[in-house]
C-alpha cells in the first residue's frame, strides 16, 4: 500500500467493526484472533502496526497499474526452481504479537501452500510504488526499516515522477548480515536485476494499461 494516505483508528470499546463505520468499532489494539473474526474484504483496506489499526485509502489507477505491471513481470522471469509466489497487496505477517501485519505492493515470497498464512521469513522481496508527497516517509523510512527487521532481502521502492503518470526511478536495497538496508543501485528509465528473479522491463512498460 505503498501510494496510499493511512490513518489510525482511534480507541474505542464497540466490539464489532464495519467498512463503513471503522473508527467506531475497533479497541485501542486488536490481536490476531480480532484479525482473524473481521471480514475479508475489509482487511484488504487495512495494515496492523503493533496491534493498532491503520485505514488506508484507495490508491491511484497509475499506482496499481505500475504495481500490477511490476508483478506481472515478475511472474513472467520467475525459473521453475527456486518455487516463488508473486502476489500484490497480500497479508504479510510480520509478528503475532504484538501483531503486525503489511500489505506491501508488491510481494515475491517462497512457495507455500494457499491454505498457510503467509509470514515475513517466507518473504524474499518487497516493493512499495510512492508518489511525491504522498507517503515518502512511510515507505523510505518507516516500511523500509520494518521489512529489515523483519529479515526481507530486497526491498524496492518505486517513485512515481511529479506528474504521477510513470516512473521516475526505482531503489534497490539488499539486506547487510547487520540487519539493515543498504542502497545498491537507483535504476532509471529501465529495471535490471538478477535475483532473486532475473529480470528486464522498461520503466514505460510499468505504465502500460
Amino acid at each position: 500500500m505503498g501510494q496510499t494516505r493511512c490513518r489510525r483508528a482511534p480507541g474505542r470499546r464497540i466490539a464489532v467493526a464495519t467498512p463503513s463505520s471503522w473508527f467506531e468499532g475497533f479497541p485501542d489494539q486488536i490481536t490476531a484472533e480480532d484479525y482473524a473474526a473481521l471480514p475479508e474484504e475489509f482487511c484488504k483496506t487495512i495494515e496492523v502496526i503493533d496491534g493498532h489499526v491503520v485505514k488506508c485509502e484507495s490508491p491511484s489507477r497509475v499506482h496499481n497499474r505500475v504495481a500490477l505491471n511490476l508483478a506481472i513481470a515478475f511472474k513472467a522471469g520467475r525459473k521453475p526452481e527456486p518455487c516463488l509466489m508473486v502476489d500484490t497487496d497480500i497479508d504479510v505477517r510480520i509478528t503475532d504479537v504484538p501483531l503486525n501485519i503489511r500489505q506491501p505492493d508488491v510481494t515475491v515470497s517462497r512457495c507455500i501452500p494457499d491454505s498457510e498464512r503467509l509470514y515475513s521469513r517466507d518473504v524474499v522481496l518487497v516493493a512499495e510504488v510512492v508518489s511525491p508527497g504522498s507517503s515518502l516517509k512511510t515507505d523510505t523510512v518507516d516500511k523500509k526499516a520494518v521489512y529489515a527487521d523483519a529479515g526481507i532481502s530486497t526491498y524496492l521502492i518505486v517513485f512515481l515522477n511529479e506528474g504521477q503518470d510513470g516512473v521516475e526511478k526505482i531503489e534497490e536495497y539488499w539486506l547487510e548480515p547487520t540487519g539493515v538496508y543498504r542502497l545498491v543501485q537507483i535504476h532509471t528509465r529501465r529495471l535490471t536485476m538478477e535475483n532473486p528473479i532475473p529480470l528486464d522491463v522498461r520503466f514505460g512498460e510499468l505504465n502500460l494499461a
